[in-house]
């Protein structure tokens, strides 16, 4: 296999795409080859901008059918021109221009049709989002909830002081008071993420029927909570939304963002978030 053929399986081997002979055949060329050792590095490097440094939404019903939709058409068999003058149909003749675009880097092809993708995504996303100033910032922390849910289902209660400590000491705001928990709620864990581009202090709860919550904190600038979808809370009226099958409420308090996203029933959140603000 020489270099031009190497180049152009790059993106497939570092997506564990191509046959076993195949791989074999591609490996064995670039052990050999200083130049395509290379190419395959900057494809990975690449690959890992994108997956680690690339903003993750969740989109919502509308905007997966319009890219669905997208997709069926650009799949749709249409006539080309091949690299060797004759006409040709589907992806094959699209993709030997390209080839034919980029001469001497073939192997990046992939990688920049991720991007394009990721990038058609984003700019979908953002004009969706414009109407909905809080849909990012609940999406991502309803990601995130998820997740830890996952990471905790089988962890002891931690210590609540150590793990507030733990979490004031990585983040360069004041946290203030904050619920450790009680009879009924147990802390989890504290942990240290960036939600909507800051810093952010997380804990987890786990209330006695096995239900969780996270509490989200985060400096209150530039954090726009609507008007409109105000829960009545005893005297409080924080902003009240459901995502994904869980409850969210963000409100406001001593400089910070407060939100708290959990599986519990409205009822439920609303107990929760009364211990959480008294503790505030």
């Amino acid at each position: 296999m020489d270099c031009s053929e190497t180049r152009q399986h790059l993106s497939d081997l570092n997506r564990g795409r191509l046959a076993p002979d195949t791989t074999a055949e591609v490996r064995a060329h670039v052990a050999e080859c200083a130049t395509c050792a290379a190419a395959l590095q900057t494809e990975t490097r690449i690959r890992s901008m994108i997956q680690t440094q690339a903003p993750r939404y969740s989109a919502p019903p509308a905007l997966k059918t319009r890219v669905q939709a997208l997709f069926a058409q650009a799949a749709i068999p249409t006539e080309t021109i091949a690299d060797d003058g004759a006409p040709s149909t589907g992806w094959s003749g699209r993709q030997s221009r390209w080839r034919v675009s980029l001469p001497g880097y073939p192997w990046i092809v992939g990688s920049l049709a991720g991007a394009v993708v990721i990038v058609l995504v984003v700019w979908s996303g953002w004009h969706w989002l414009v109407g909905d100033p809080v849909s990012l910032l609940a999406g991502r922390a309803v990601a995130e909830h998820t997740e830890y849910v996952k990471d905790t289902m089988t962890r002891s209660p931690a210590d609540p002081s150590t793990e507030i400590r733990q979490v004031q000491s990585q983040v360069d705001f004041p946290l203030g008071p904050v619920f450790p928990g009680d009879s009924q709620v147990q802390m989890i864990a504290g942990k240290v993420e960036w939600l909507r581009g800051r810093r952010t202090a997380m804990f987890i709860y786990r209330n006695s029927s096995g239900h969780y919550t996270t509490l989200f904190l985060m400096p209150e600038s530039g954090i726009v909570i609507p008007d409109e979808g105000r829960l009545p809370i005893e005297t409080f009226k924080p902003y009240h939304t459901e995502t994904q099958g869980r409850q969210l409420l963000l409100w406001k308090q001593q400089n910070l963002a407060c939100l708290l996203v959990s599986d519990l029933n409205q009822a439920g959140i609303a107990s929760m978030f009364l211990k959480v603000r008294e503790r505030k």
